[in-house]
Protein backbone atom coordinates (compact mmCIF):
# COMPACT_ATOMS: atom_id res chain seq x y z
CA UNK A 1 0.00 0.00 0.00
CA UNK A 2 1.50 3.49 -1.05
CA UNK A 3 0.33 6.80 0.14
CA UNK A 4 0.03 10.35 -1.81
CA UNK A 5 0.03 13.29 0.79
CA UNK A 6 -0.76 16.35 -0.37
CA UNK A 7 1.49 19.53 -0.95
CA UNK A 8 -0.36 21.94 0.35
CA UNK A 9 -2.94 20.43 2.60
CA UNK A 10 -2.07 22.53 5.92
CA UNK A 11 -3.50 25.23 7.20
CA UNK A 12 -1.75 27.28 9.48
CA UNK A 13 -4.52 29.14 11.19
CA UNK A 14 -3.61 27.88 14.86
CA UNK A 15 -7.36 28.49 16.07
CA UNK A 16 -8.42 26.12 13.86
CA UNK A 17 -9.82 23.45 16.47
CA UNK A 18 -7.61 20.58 17.29
CA UNK A 19 -4.14 21.26 15.57
CA UNK A 20 -0.59 19.81 15.46
CA UNK A 21 1.89 22.65 15.89
CA UNK A 22 -0.55 25.20 14.66
CA UNK A 23 -1.05 23.52 11.58
CA UNK A 24 -4.04 21.32 10.21
CA UNK A 25 -3.07 17.37 9.15
CA UNK A 26 -2.79 16.86 5.01
CA UNK A 27 -5.18 15.19 3.31
CA UNK A 28 -3.98 11.39 2.37
CA UNK A 29 -4.31 9.07 -0.05
CA UNK A 30 -3.79 5.22 0.70
CA UNK A 31 -3.58 3.16 -2.72
CA UNK A 32 -4.83 -0.39 -1.45
CA UNK A 33 -4.81 -1.45 -5.12
CA UNK A 34 -2.36 0.32 -7.72
CA UNK A 35 -1.98 -2.06 -10.82
CA UNK A 36 0.53 -1.08 -13.44
CA UNK A 37 -2.97 -0.58 -15.60
CA UNK A 38 -6.60 0.01 -14.35
CA UNK A 39 -9.66 -0.79 -15.93
CA UNK A 40 -11.53 1.18 -13.14
CA UNK A 41 -10.38 3.62 -10.27
CA UNK A 42 -12.44 3.05 -7.14
CA UNK A 43 -12.23 6.52 -4.57
CA UNK A 44 -13.46 5.20 -1.14
CA UNK A 45 -14.66 8.30 1.09
CA UNK A 46 -15.43 8.17 4.59
CA UNK A 47 -17.94 9.59 6.40
CA UNK A 48 -17.84 12.73 8.89
CA UNK A 49 -19.96 15.29 10.71
CA UNK A 50 -22.02 18.90 10.14
CA UNK A 51 -18.97 20.82 11.62
CA UNK A 52 -15.80 20.24 12.95
CA UNK A 53 -12.25 21.08 11.89
CA UNK A 54 -11.01 18.30 14.44
CA UNK A 55 -8.22 16.38 11.92
CA UNK A 56 -8.84 12.97 10.69
CA UNK A 57 -6.58 10.68 12.23
CA UNK A 58 -5.58 6.94 10.34
CA UNK A 59 -7.30 5.60 13.07
CA UNK A 60 -10.20 7.49 13.25
CA UNK A 61 -13.01 5.74 13.79
CA UNK A 62 -15.15 7.05 10.58
CA UNK A 63 -11.99 6.97 8.38
CA UNK A 64 -10.89 3.11 9.77
CA UNK A 65 -14.62 2.07 8.74
CA UNK A 66 -13.84 2.03 5.07
CA UNK A 67 -11.02 -0.10 5.40
CA UNK A 68 -13.20 -3.07 4.71
CA UNK A 69 -14.55 -2.91 2.09
CA UNK A 70 -12.07 -0.95 0.27
CA UNK A 71 -9.49 -4.12 1.12
CA UNK A 72 -12.56 -6.28 -0.33
CA UNK A 73 -12.66 -4.31 -3.85
CA UNK A 74 -8.97 -4.71 -4.27
CA UNK A 75 -8.94 -8.50 -3.57
CA UNK A 76 -11.54 -8.37 -6.71
CA UNK A 77 -11.02 -9.86 -10.29
CA UNK A 78 -9.39 -7.59 -13.06
CA UNK A 79 -7.43 -4.55 -13.34
CA UNK A 80 -8.75 -2.66 -10.31
CA UNK A 81 -7.12 0.10 -8.74
CA UNK A 82 -8.71 0.96 -5.08
CA UNK A 83 -7.39 4.45 -3.12
CA UNK A 84 -8.69 5.40 0.34
CA UNK A 85 -9.00 9.69 1.03
CA UNK A 86 -8.30 10.52 4.30
CA UNK A 87 -9.79 13.89 4.20
CA UNK A 88 -8.30 16.84 6.48
CA UNK A 89 -11.10 17.62 8.70
CA UNK A 90 -14.16 16.05 10.17
CA UNK A 91 -16.85 18.13 9.29
CA UNK A 92 -18.44 19.69 5.92
CA UNK A 93 -17.76 23.24 7.60
CA UNK A 94 -20.83 24.83 5.93
CA UNK A 95 -19.76 26.39 2.94
CA UNK A 96 -16.31 26.13 2.76
CA UNK A 97 -17.13 22.17 1.72
CA UNK A 98 -14.34 21.11 3.50
CA UNK A 99 -14.36 17.28 1.95
CA UNK A 100 -14.89 18.66 -1.71
CA UNK A 101 -11.58 19.92 -1.66
CA UNK A 102 -10.13 16.87 -0.56
CA UNK A 103 -11.85 14.77 -2.51
CA UNK A 104 -11.45 16.94 -6.10
CA UNK A 105 -7.09 16.89 -5.11
CA UNK A 106 -7.47 13.36 -5.18
CA UNK A 107 -9.30 13.09 -8.29
CA UNK A 108 -6.89 15.08 -9.44
CA UNK A 109 -3.98 12.39 -8.63
CA UNK A 110 -6.10 9.55 -9.37
CA UNK A 111 -6.23 11.16 -13.05
CA UNK A 112 -2.61 11.82 -12.73
CA UNK A 113 -1.98 7.84 -12.57
CA UNK A 114 -4.16 6.18 -14.54
CA UNK A 115 -5.35 9.28 -16.94
CA UNK A 116 -9.11 8.96 -18.62
CA UNK A 117 -9.38 5.62 -16.98
CA UNK A 118 -13.10 5.58 -15.53
CA UNK A 119 -13.60 6.07 -11.92
CA UNK A 120 -16.06 4.78 -9.12
CA UNK A 121 -16.52 6.78 -5.85
CA UNK A 122 -17.86 5.08 -2.95
CA UNK A 123 -18.82 7.11 -0.25
CA UNK A 124 -20.62 6.31 3.05
CA UNK A 125 -22.68 9.40 4.98
CA UNK A 126 -20.54 12.69 4.33
CA UNK A 127 -18.75 10.72 1.65
CA UNK A 128 -21.76 9.72 0.47
CA UNK A 129 -22.94 13.17 -0.30
CA UNK A 130 -19.45 14.23 -1.54
CA UNK A 131 -19.72 11.60 -4.39
CA UNK A 132 -22.94 13.07 -5.45
CA UNK A 133 -21.46 16.16 -5.62
CA UNK A 134 -18.49 14.75 -8.01
CA UNK A 135 -21.21 12.27 -9.79
CA UNK A 136 -20.74 15.28 -12.76
CA UNK A 137 -16.68 15.34 -12.49
CA UNK A 138 -14.89 13.69 -15.85
CA UNK A 139 -14.50 10.13 -16.01
CA UNK A 140 -16.67 9.31 -12.99
CA UNK A 141 -18.89 6.78 -14.18
CA UNK A 142 -20.31 5.53 -10.99
CA UNK A 143 -21.47 6.92 -7.64
CA UNK A 144 -22.25 4.50 -4.92
CA UNK A 145 -23.23 6.01 -1.86
CA UNK A 146 -23.46 4.40 1.70
CA UNK A 147 -26.45 5.44 3.95
CA UNK A 148 -25.68 8.88 2.64
CA UNK A 149 -25.62 12.51 3.98
CA UNK A 150 -28.33 14.33 1.50
CA UNK A 151 -29.30 17.83 1.65
CA UNK A 152 -32.27 19.49 -0.43
CA UNK A 153 -30.98 21.23 -3.26
CA UNK A 154 -27.49 19.19 -3.35
CA UNK A 155 -26.54 18.36 -6.87
CA UNK A 156 -26.80 15.48 -8.41
CA UNK A 157 -24.62 13.20 -10.48
CA UNK A 158 -24.16 13.90 -14.57
CA UNK A 159 -26.09 12.48 -17.31
CA UNK A 160 -23.04 9.82 -17.87
CA UNK A 161 -22.90 8.62 -14.45
CA UNK A 162 -24.82 5.83 -12.79
CA UNK A 163 -26.15 6.22 -9.31
CA UNK A 164 -26.54 3.23 -6.54
CA UNK A 165 -27.35 4.02 -3.24
CA UNK A 166 -27.54 1.45 -0.43
CA UNK A 167 -29.47 2.66 2.76
CA UNK A 168 -30.27 0.57 6.03
CA UNK A 169 -34.00 0.98 7.08
CA UNK A 170 -32.80 1.68 10.86
CA UNK A 171 -30.68 4.65 10.35
CA UNK A 172 -31.21 7.21 12.72
CA UNK A 173 -28.54 9.46 11.35
CA UNK A 174 -29.13 9.75 7.78
CA UNK A 175 -32.93 9.43 6.76
CA UNK A 176 -33.75 6.55 4.68
CA UNK A 177 -36.13 8.59 2.81
CA UNK A 178 -33.34 11.31 1.42
CA UNK A 179 -31.38 8.44 -0.25
CA UNK A 180 -35.32 7.45 -2.06
CA UNK A 181 -36.02 11.10 -3.08
CA UNK A 182 -32.99 11.41 -5.16
CA UNK A 183 -33.42 7.67 -6.69
CA UNK A 184 -36.85 8.76 -7.78
CA UNK A 185 -35.69 12.71 -8.55
CA UNK A 186 -32.74 10.94 -10.66
CA UNK A 187 -34.91 7.82 -12.38
CA UNK A 188 -37.84 10.93 -13.02
CA UNK A 189 -35.34 12.68 -15.17
CA UNK A 190 -34.27 9.50 -17.29
CA UNK A 191 -31.30 8.71 -15.34
CA UNK A 192 -29.63 5.45 -14.19
CA UNK A 193 -30.16 5.31 -10.72
CA UNK A 194 -31.26 2.52 -7.68
CA UNK A 195 -31.44 2.30 -4.26
CA UNK A 196 -30.97 -0.61 -1.97
CA UNK A 197 -32.84 -0.69 0.85
CA UNK A 198 -31.13 -3.00 3.71
CA UNK A 199 -33.12 -4.39 6.43
CA UNK A 200 -32.48 -4.80 9.77
CA UNK A 201 -29.27 -2.38 8.95
CA UNK A 202 -27.83 1.19 10.79
CA UNK A 203 -25.85 3.58 10.04
CA UNK A 204 -22.54 2.30 10.34
CA UNK A 205 -23.46 -0.51 8.49
CA UNK A 206 -22.11 -2.82 11.40
CA UNK A 207 -25.67 -4.54 11.70
CA UNK A 208 -25.76 -7.25 8.89
CA UNK A 209 -22.10 -5.69 8.01
CA UNK A 210 -20.60 -8.75 5.30
CA UNK A 211 -24.00 -7.74 3.43
CA UNK A 212 -22.83 -4.50 3.31
CA UNK A 213 -19.79 -5.25 1.70
CA UNK A 214 -20.78 -8.04 -0.73
CA UNK A 215 -23.17 -5.38 -2.14
CA UNK A 216 -20.66 -2.77 -2.91
CA UNK A 217 -18.05 -5.42 -4.12
CA UNK A 218 -21.08 -6.88 -6.74
CA UNK A 219 -21.85 -3.54 -7.70
CA UNK A 220 -18.27 -2.25 -8.43
CA UNK A 221 -18.06 -5.95 -10.60
CA UNK A 222 -21.21 -6.14 -12.16
CA UNK A 223 -21.04 -2.26 -13.23
CA UNK A 224 -17.40 -2.29 -14.73
CA UNK A 225 -17.76 -5.83 -15.95
CA UNK A 226 -15.86 -5.31 -19.31
CA UNK A 227 -13.45 -3.12 -17.59
CA UNK A 228 -12.41 -5.91 -15.06
CA UNK A 229 -12.40 -8.52 -18.14
CA UNK A 230 -8.73 -8.98 -18.36
CA UNK A 231 -9.52 -12.12 -21.04
CA UNK A 232 -11.72 -9.98 -23.50
CA UNK A 233 -14.26 -12.94 -22.46
CA UNK A 234 -17.55 -10.57 -22.26
CA UNK A 235 -17.33 -8.47 -25.35
CA UNK A 236 -19.72 -5.63 -25.38
CA UNK A 237 -21.87 -6.61 -22.56
CA UNK A 238 -21.00 -4.79 -19.33
CA UNK A 239 -22.81 -1.69 -18.21
CA UNK A 240 -20.26 0.56 -19.40
CA UNK A 241 -19.58 -1.38 -22.18
CA UNK A 242 -22.87 -2.31 -23.52
CA UNK A 243 -25.43 -3.93 -22.19
CA UNK A 244 -26.11 -8.02 -21.57
CA UNK A 245 -25.31 -10.53 -19.15
CA UNK A 246 -21.90 -12.31 -17.80
CA UNK A 247 -21.49 -15.73 -15.55
CA UNK A 248 -20.12 -15.15 -12.04
CA UNK A 249 -20.09 -12.42 -9.37
CA UNK A 250 -19.04 -10.11 -11.93
CA UNK A 251 -21.31 -11.11 -14.58
CA UNK A 252 -24.93 -10.02 -16.16
CA UNK A 253 -26.85 -13.60 -14.83
CA UNK A 254 -27.24 -14.04 -11.44
CA UNK A 255 -24.80 -16.61 -9.88
CA UNK A 256 -26.32 -20.04 -8.61
CA UNK A 257 -25.68 -21.70 -5.35
CA UNK A 258 -25.39 -25.47 -4.78
CA UNK A 259 -29.11 -25.67 -4.69
CA UNK A 260 -29.04 -24.43 -8.57
CA UNK A 261 -31.00 -20.83 -6.52
CA UNK A 262 -30.10 -17.82 -7.61
CA UNK A 263 -28.20 -15.81 -4.94
CA UNK A 264 -30.30 -13.08 -3.67
CA UNK A 265 -27.49 -10.59 -3.47
CA UNK A 266 -26.48 -11.09 -6.94
CA UNK A 267 -29.78 -10.87 -8.28
CA UNK A 268 -30.51 -7.21 -6.48
CA UNK A 269 -27.01 -6.45 -7.14
CA UNK A 270 -27.89 -7.00 -11.48
CA UNK A 271 -31.36 -5.18 -11.00
CA UNK A 272 -29.94 -2.16 -9.19
CA UNK A 273 -27.09 -1.99 -12.02
CA UNK A 274 -28.92 -2.94 -15.58
CA UNK A 275 -32.45 -2.25 -14.12
CA UNK A 276 -32.82 0.13 -11.22
CA UNK A 277 -35.46 1.70 -9.16
CA UNK A 278 -36.17 0.79 -5.68
CA UNK A 279 -34.94 -2.65 -4.13
CA UNK A 280 -34.91 -4.64 -1.29
CA UNK A 281 -32.77 -6.62 0.66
Amino acid sequence: MSATISPDGYNNNDNDGDTDRGRMPLASLAWDARPARAGVVVLVLHGGAVEGRQPNRVLSHNVIRMLPFARALAKGPGPIAVARLRMRFRGWNGDEASPLVDARWALEQIRAVYPGAPIALVGHSMGGRVALHLGAEPDVQLVLGLSPWIEKGDPRPGPDCQTVLIHGDRDIICPLWGSRRAVEELVAQGREAALIRVARSDHAMLLRAHLWTKLVTGVVQVAFADELDEHGEHGEHGKHGGHGGHGGPASGRPASGRSGAADPVNVVVQAAVHRGGILDL
